[in-house]
């Protein structure tokens, strides 16, 4: 990746790296995850909160009674190329990513035949891991599963061409995300504390 690259998307932040939970081999490990060196160009974090909501006859205000709050995430961002290296080097890293949001099967070997439709064995959880916004609170990537994932040529900015191969020099990537949090969320009725102290920093962590 050049230096310029790099340099733009560490200082903006733009270090965006995804997991696939698929590989059960720990040596796996640089075909598990993806980096893009991105320059950000929007996020958002949308918390829902959901209730069970009864009209009452003669009262004006609705009785709601809390189900859950639910969480979706989304992130656009620009991944360029310096050569047509980085260029093969971004195409292989959005097959992985698209590769990512496909399960495990296991196959029936006793009679050598795949009954990939009738015995799935994982389901395509990944990390995403971005700066402080997209974190599990303890280092890791955030797990969840991936909703929608694009990734689309800006045909302005042109393609390199090798032996009839074409390679864009800059990706839009835009991707919607639903987290799956691995510790508890909420209050302690008594103590009016966290119940998990990784709580009291969720969800974006704020240093020490």
């Amino acid at each position: 990746m050049s230096t310029y690259i790099m340099d733009y998307a560490e200082a903006s932040g733009g270090l965006i790296e995804i997991e696939t939970m698929i590989f059960k081999d720990p040596f796996a490990k640089s075909e598990s995850v993806v980096s893009f060196y991105a320059f950000i160009k929007s996020f958002s974090d949308n918390m829902t909160s959901n209730w069970n909501e009864e009209q009452v006859y003669g009262r004006p205000d609705l009785i709601g009674t809390f189900q859950s709050t639910t969480r979706k995430i989304s992130l656009s961002f620009d991944v360029p190329a310096g050569d047509i290296i980085e260029a093969k080097i971004n195409l292989d890293y959005i097959n992985k990513v698209k590769q990512f949001m496909y399960p495990a099967y296991s196959s029936n070997t006793a009679n050598n035949t795949s009954t990939n439709a009738l015995s799935l064995a994982k389901s395509p959880l990944v990390r995403i891991k971005f700066a402080n916004f997209i974190q599990n609170g303890d280092g890791k990537g955030l797990l969840g599963w991936i909703n929608s994932f694009s990734a689309t040529p800006v045909i302005d900015m042109g393609m390199f061409n090798e032996n009839k191969f074409l390679y864009p020099k800059v990706y839009d990537v835009s991707l919607e995300f639903t987290p799956q949090h691995e510790f508890d969320l909420g209050y302690d009725a008594e103590s009016n504390l966290p119940i998990d102290p990784k709580f009291s920093k969720f969800p974006y962590d704020g240093g020490e």
